[in-house]
């Protein structure tokens, strides 16, 4: 889940853009499975977005962290 989380984390916006480097296609496998993100394309032209839900878990976890900052 750490490795999704990282990569929810790296998304800037919701908008289609290419995973950060480094993230294998397991965890892009694992988080569009969980319904967190949406792939297009293959292999070096692989991009990928936000869903709704996955926008809503990164916000949540954006402002817990603020909170333990705090």
């Amino acid at each position: 889940m750490i490795k999704i989380m990282v990569l929810l984390h790296a998304a800037q916006g919701r908008e289609w853009q290419t995973p950060p480097k480094g993230t294998s296609l397991k965890t892009l496998g694992e988080a569009e499975e969980e319904g967190l993100i949406e792939i297009r394309g293959e292999f070096q032209k692989r991009q990928f977005r936000l869903t709704a839900r996955g926008f809503d878990m990164v916000e949540r976890d954006r402002r817990r962290l603020e909170a333990r900052r705090s």
